[in-house]
């Protein structure tokens, strides 16, 4: 009697809190509210998928807009690279036209010159293309500044911090991996390896890169999957997966690779420091694409028709399935963990746990979504835009670096005095080029250099009986900003404080 009792109960309570069964059933956390992790602000930009101005809100306030663009943003397709930085958004519209966007103030650059195969950026600034006609040219904010037509036809590029590019391409069964540094034309560094296979299957997995994660880049490369060091162009990693790779996702560290093959309901789980597969995930079907969460969190996988894998890489295991087309936007990881999905013209947000619907953006689908975290659209100080008044005098030449180190000396010298002279007047950042005792050397320095449709120009003075030559870019009313030019010139360079 007393076990009928205590059974009643039991059934009784579960009653009135809704199902124990159910309850029990889901996921730890299903239910929570998602949170935002603590960093720059959260920002979604979203624009109309056939073009018109861009807006941008702070996440998940998406009805307050902070900032609008100036000029129209054409259709897109895909966003490539977003600098911090400088605040440039780099993308290829759906005519294969690289896009660069101001989002500081609101401008729109298109060329339309190319049409673009591949293309990759490192800072939003300088956007590297692989034509159609197979050229590989860097568009700068000045425009179309070099061309480099390779003697190997290129498969994956992946543009570097430090101004470089990356190339991969395929010959044979060997794959082969270079760098150039623009404005130059000639190879610095390369490397070839056999991987096996035939030249149209190897030319296909090299597609399926992960791109440059920390100081390395992710090459498939028919049934492996190779890492390379980007400082000097040494493989670092080779593991033989055993089918062919047709896709990888690096986690925001480099540190785990997931890695789909061909025709396998699967991915492997490769492990960078231990150099091998680790694990597998066991997928409801074959993934024919896969994008990272950028806070890496969880992994999405393309499946058949309109379904999309949802893979939680806390445990390795699928979470679910949600339904979305799968586009060069959406599906979307959110700040907060929710999965922006598409249904039908409304974007409909999943819980990152349990799935399940937390709210619909009624037409949201006829919109393009990117997410990014930055503190760009935070209030300025008024007299951080207000330009920088320089001292009044009569143009003069100045110095820069020479061979001897005599010549380094007065030019460290003349730095210093500059320095002192012109930081009393206002704070400006000169990037210096090249320091020598030859006029004629300093001027052909001078004229491989062109950053944002500047060339540099030479300065002269006149120090214990020498007169030095140096290559200068400048002032400019910030570090930042001198950082900028410099990065952009492809070029070693050096900032000192003050005005030439």
């Amino acid at each position: 009697m007393r076990t009928l009792i205590a059974t009643a109960l039991v059934l009784l309570a579960c009653g009135v809190a809704g199902g124990c069964a159910d309850r029990s059933s889901r996921p730890s956390g299903a239910d929570a509210t998602p949170s935002i992790p603590g960093g720059p602000d959260p920002i979604v930009l979203r624009v109309a998928r056939d073009g018109g101005v861009m807006s941008a809100t702070r996440y998940p306030d998406l009805d307050s807009t902070l900032w609008r663009s100036s000029a129209r943003v054409p259709a897109l397709d895909r966003i490539i690279a977003f600098g911090a930085e400088d605040g440039y958004l780099a993308a290829v519209d759906t005519s294969g036209a690289p896009v660069r966007i101001d989002v500081r103030l609101g401008t729109v650059t298109t060329s339309r010159t190319d049409d673009v195969a591949l293309a990759s950026s490192a800072d939003g600034g300088a956007i590297y293309a692989l034509t159609t006609a197979g050229e590989i040219t860097r568009y700068t904010p000045s425009g179309g500044d070099w061309r480099f037509t390779p003697t190997l036809p290129a498969h994956a590029l992946s543009a570097q911090a430090d101004g470089s590019l990356i190339v991969a391409g395929a010959k044979g069964d060997r794959a082969i991996v270079w760098r150039v540094r623009p404005p130059g034309q000639e190879v610095t560094d390369s490397l070839s390896f056999d991987i096996g296979g035939n030249e149209a299957t190897l030319r296909k997995s090299l597609g399926a890169t992960a791109g440059a994660v920390g100081d390395r880049v992710f090459f498939g490369g028919n049934e492996e999957v190779v890492a390379v060091r980007t400082r000097d162009l040494a493989k670092a990693l080779e593991v033989d997966i055993g089918d062919p790779v047709t896709a990888i996702a690096a986690t925001p560290s480099g540190d785990r690779l997931f890695v789909a093959i061909q025709n396998e309901a699967l991915l492997r789980v490769v492990d960078r420091f231990e150099e091998g597969v680790k694990g597998k995930i066991t997928l409801p079907g074959v993934p024919r694409a896969l994008r990272m969460d950028p806070m890496g969190r969880v992994l999405l996988a393309r499946g058949g028709a309109d379904s999309v894998y949802v893979i939680s890489l806390g445990g390795d295991a699928v979470i679910g399935v949600v339904r979305s087309e799968w586009r060069g936007d959406l599906p979307l990881v959110l700040p907060d963990g929710a999965i922006a999905t598409t249904r039908g013209d409304d974007v409909v947000f999943a819980h990152p746990s349990s799935l399940a619907d937390m709210k619909t953006v009624m037409g949201g689908a006829r919109q393009f979504w990117y997410t990014m975290r930055w503190n760009g659209f935070r209030p300025r100080a008024a007299g951080l835009d207000q330009p920088v008044q320089f001292r009044t005098s009569a143009p003069r030449d100045s110095v820069d670096f020479a061979d001897s180190a005599a010549a380094r000396a007065v030019a460290v010298d003349v730095a210093r005095d500059t320095t002192r002279r012109d930081t009393a007047i206002t704070s400006a950042f000169t990037v210096s080029f090249a320091a020598v005792l030859d006029e004629k050397q300093a001027r052909q320095v001078a004229s491989r250099i062109r950053v944002d449709g500047e060339t540099p120009r030479v300065t002269t003075s006149d120090r214990a009986g020498k007169t030095l030559y140096r290559v200068v870019l400048g002032p400019y009313p910030s570090r930042a900003d001198a950082e900028r030019i410099g990065k952009a010139s492809g070029q070693s360079y050096w900032i000192f404080e003050g005005a030439p």
